[in-house]
């Protein structure tokens, strides 16, 4: 106010499109919608069976020597089905691969919490051994390298 001069800012839009391209582009958003939707749902599809076949053939490897040779190789079929049909563009045809080789790798599974509950005692004796290790200590059971401490924080 002293020295009379004024500052001012003005603040405007520096995209150059104007409104009615800002409306054709929002009726093109609109009318490509259904579309969008059905390429979301294939590449969700896509990701999920991507994500089962990893962690089956990972497994397979592990565990493979647990089920017979007749089950690993329906196993194996039903990998090969999947990713044949994830180079497809149906989701339900993926998602149906997908189911068949989580239902035929039951028997994997069922061999893999056989060895995690063989020296536990039987079936659900793999729940309490994990329920163990979430509590930080088993009953019946002393860690003698355990040291309290106090620690304090310094900024």
């Amino acid at each position: 106010m002293g020295t009379g001069k004024e500052q001012s800012i003005k603040i405007t839009a520096s995209s150059g499109l104007s409104e009615a391209e800002i409306e054709k582009l929002v009726r093109d958003a609109e009318a490509h919608a259904e579309d969008d939707k059905r390429r979301k749902e294939l590449i969700e599809a896509r990701n999920q069976a991507d994500s089962m076949i990893y962690s089956v053939e990972k497994n397979i490897k592990e565990f493979g020597d647990k089920v017979d040779a007749a089950e690993k190789t329906k196993i194996e079929e039903a990998i090969s089905k999947t990713k044949k049909a994830m180079e497809g563009d149906d989701a339900q045809a993926i998602k149906k691969a997908q189911d068949e080789l989580m239902n035929v790798s039951h028997k994997l599974a069922e061999a893999m919490y056989a060895k995690t509950a063989g020296g536990q005692g039987g079936p659900g004796a793999g729940d309490g051994a994990q329920q163990q290790g979430a509590s930080g200590q088993a009953s019946g059971k002393k860690d003698d390298d355990v040291v309290d401490a106090d620690f304090e924080e310094v900024k």
